[in-house]
């Protein structure tokens, strides 16, 4: 069954389309010799080779392996072996189809795989390609490949297929080394460590594209991107000393999206040293000019062929090649040593450290702190100096030509100061010990920017309002230093701060004080900054310390008067002039003047209103003392009874008993007020005769209090007579009825109007009746 399956397998190919890849069956001896080559056959012996492949988990499915080459459309690999995770017969382009053979549950993955590349777990579909070799005259091997896969797709930034180089010592228990690495890195290659995706990008200077052009049909493969042609190496191997190799891929996570590995063939060769890498960050690149002679002399060998870049050179089939130095020279170096029946291949890669290129000419540098001398940064202005500049250069400057040329004396140091135009002579060294570059060129003091003035000082800006401070735009005064609109200007709260450029301020600013200089900085496109000052003049208007709110009388008029020591006056009447501090005849009404002084206008406002009267606000009666409580008005205050006679004391004694006035006028005059209070006269005894005299119990001047109430009690408590309203008189009866002779209590209560506090009165009266 095997047979027929490779019998057709190899069919297949033979009839399919020959622009296109084909692959055909060849047993794992054949594979191995065809990777190995007959031409190093004689240096590089193998056995026990096997493969482990899909059919061996299902032996009615295809071959996972086989032996490829390629048809008319390019492929960087003309022949070799290809071992996948599907099924081999289907490698061959378009890349119309989806690959996604397999399946998770038969085919399994691989262990070894797994264990050296991590991110590979869990993996399936595992084809492997294991033998045993010697190498028997060389102390390295190496072999070229391309890693192909349908995972290779812009967005794929999950799935790692990988493909692993395994190798240690026959029969040791020690882990395998994984040799298929990304170039220059420990990272074993998958579909995430070399890839093209916009989304992922990784190491895509060794991705070799997508095979997505015309729809597919110029792929010579059937999968969606490649890698370039890679090298795995081991530069340890021990002549004579037997090797256990396995080669395997897999797929991550589970069968679908195919991918494959294609191993040169007759690349599995040994090394021949060339010597380590001669490169810049390794300090030993290859100075320019100077001559390199790279040696691949090998004892027995037939002949020689030197390649640059993968591309043999015409004519070099010595055992020396001999690189000039020249620019042109920077590239990768191979050599094929022929043994007769045994290849060994050499590389290096060879940069080469061109000499500085140094520019010629004058360098202005600007005085950006304005001190008048420029500190260099030599560090700084090198890299403007030397137009390759790079890290393995040592620029030196020097004043003498002599001291450059020599290397001798003591180079400027950074910080020097450049106070005035300067020939500065450069020797440029190099970390690597090329020979020096020796070059003069000019240090000048750039021109600053011109201004129409260094400094300003304002007009006065005025405080009309008198609030301790005014508000200033500094861009008002940006066209007295200069006229050109092009150019934006920074402000500082110093000098200082402007020439060192630091502690920028807002355009907008309040002055606090009778002046406040500010520093400007400007620049224009071509020349250096320059700076000036600008002094904020502030001027505060004088007030009018005597010009007050003026109460009057109703109908009268009054003066207004501001003072002297003003510049100028203008009334809001209409009124002004230099001498007219006061106006007269002025009525009740609201008022301004501009008072001129200091340069400024102050506006003041003044009130005439109608003048307050006095206000009674309590008279407190004590037995026959009266006090007189008033506020509001203007004090002080003249007091009266009868309106005629007044007096400065608020205090009457031996006041009448009865309802009384009391008369108030105050300093203003404009009115006299008054307000009736009472002496209250006690009655103790009412004899209800009709003889006219205490016929009755006679309270009716409470009627100018409030919530007035008078309760009449007998002896046995009582109540006998109630009045709570005028014209609060008793006549000693109780409902019309007339009461006997005796002694009755009463209580007088009520609330003073002025203070609403309530006041009351109990004592007795004596009834007498005839009866």
């Amino acid at each position: 069954m095997k047979n027929l399956l490779s019998l057709l397998f190899g069919l297949f190919f033979i009839v399919g389309n020959s622009q296109y890849i084909t692959v055909s069956y060849k047993s794992p001896d054949d594979l191995v010799r065809e990777f190995i080559g007959a031409q190093n056959a004689s240096c590089i012996t193998f056995s026990n080779a096997s493969v482990k492949n899909w059919q061996d988990y299902d032996n009615l499915k295809p071959f996972s392996y086989g032996y490829f080459e390629k048809g008319t459309l390019p492929f960087d690999i003309e022949k070799g072996i290809i071992l996948s995770t599907g099924s081999a017969i289907k490698a061959p382009g378009p890349n119309k189809t989806t690959l996604s053979d397999g399946s998770g549950s038969l085919w399994v993955g691989d262990s070894d795989l797994e264990y050296k590349i991590p991110a590979a777990s869990p993996s399936v579909n595992a084809t492997s390609l294991e033998f045993d070799f010697i190498a028997n005259n060389t102390t390295g091997i190496s072999f070229e490949y391309m890693f192909l896969s349908e995972e290779s797709y812009d967005g794929n930034c999950n799935y790692s297929d990988a493909f692993a180089f395994l190798i240690k010592k026959s029969g040791s228990t020690a882990d395998y080394e994984n040799i298929a690495l990304v170039p220059n890195t420990l990272e074993p290659v998958d579909t995430k460590t070399i890839n093209g995706s916009g989304k992922c990008p990784k190491n895509t200077n060794y991705f070799g594209g997508f095979n997505s052009a015309n729809g597919g049909d110029d792929s010579p493969t059937n999968y969606n991107g490649q890698t370039k042609v890679l090298t795995a190496k081991k530069d340890d191997i021990i002549p004579g000393q037997m090797y256990h190799i396995k080669l395997v891929i897999a797929d991550h996570l589970n069968y679908q999206f195919d991918s494959a590995v294609f191993l040169k063939a007759g690349s599995f060769v040994g090394k021949k040293d060339l010597g380590p890498d001669l490169l810049i960050t390794n300090n030993n690149a290859l100075c320019e000019g100077e001559t390199k002679i790279l040696d691949a002399t090998t004892a027995g060998a037939t002949s020689y062929q030197w390649f640059k870049e993968n591309v043999a050179l015409s004519g070099e089939t010595n055992a020396q090649l001999s690189i000039p130095g020249l620019p042109s020279d920077n590239g990768n170096y191979e050599v094929e040593v022929s043994l007769g029946g045994c290849i060994l291949k050499g590389s290096v890669k060879v940069e080469i450290q061109p000499k500085a290129i140094i520019n010629y000419g004058s360098y202005p540098l600007c005085d950006e702190k304005l001190t008048g001398s420029v500190p260099i940064n030599f560090t700084t202005v090198s890299s403007q100096i030397i137009s390759n500049f790079s890290p393995i250069y040592v620029p030196k400057y020097y004043l003498k030509q002599t001291d450059a040329q020599d290397g001798t004396g003591t180079p400027l140091a950074d910080g020097w100061l450049l106070s005035a135009d300067t020939d500065v002579f450069v020797r440029v060294e190099s970390t690597l010990g090329c020979s020096p570059v020796i070059g003069q060129i000019k240090l000048m003091i750039k021109d600053k920017t011109p201004l129409l003035k260094s400094n300003f000082t304002t007009a006065p800006n005025c405080d009309n309002n008198r609030t301790g401070s005014v508000s200033v735009d500094l861009n008002r005064y940006l066209a007295e230093f200069t006229s050109d609109s092009t150019i934006t200007p920074f402000f500082f709260a110093s000098l200082a701060d402007a020439k060192n450029n630091t502690n920028p301020i807002s355009a907008s600013q309040t002055v606090t004080t009778a002046s406040r200089t500010f520093g400007i900085r400007l620049q224009n496109s071509t020349d250096c900054a320059n700076v000036a000052e600008i002094t904020i003049i502030k001027n505060t208007p004088n007030e009018s310390l005597i010009l007050k709110d003026k109460p009057i009388c109703g109908d009268s008029t009054t003066t207004l008067d501001a003072g002297s020591g003003f510049d100028y006056y203008k009334w809001s009447t209409g009124e002004e002039g230099i001498s007219k501090s006061s106006i007269s005849n002025v009525e009740i009404g609201d008022y301004w003047v501009d008072l001129s002084s200091n340069g400024c206008i102050y506006r003041q406002f003044v009130k005439v209103t109608a003048a307050e009267l006095p206000q009674i606000t309590n008279i407190d009666v004590t037995g026959n003392t009266a006090t007189v409580f008033v506020n509001g008005g203007n004090s002080p205050y003249q007091y009266s009874l009868d309106n005629i006679t007044f007096q400065g004391s608020n205090i009457f004694t031996n006041v009448p008993r009865g309802l009384r006035k009391v008369y108030v006028k105050d300093a203003q005059n404009c009115e006299t007020i008054f307000k009736e209070f009472l002496v209250i006269n006690l009655i103790n005894v009412i004899t209800p005769n009709a003889d006219g005299k205490n016929d009755v119990l006679d309270y009716s001047d409470l009627s100018i209090k409030k919530d007035v109430k008078i309760e009449i009690f007998d002896r046995y408590g009582n109540q006998v007579f109630i009045s709570q309203k005028t014209p609060y008189i008793w006549d000693g009866k109780m409902n019309g009825r007339v009461l006997p002779t005796g002694t009755y209590w009463y209580i007088l209560s009520w609330t003073e109007p002025d203070t609403n506090l309530p006041v009351s009165y109990k004592g007795w009266i004596l009834l007498k009746n005839r009866n």
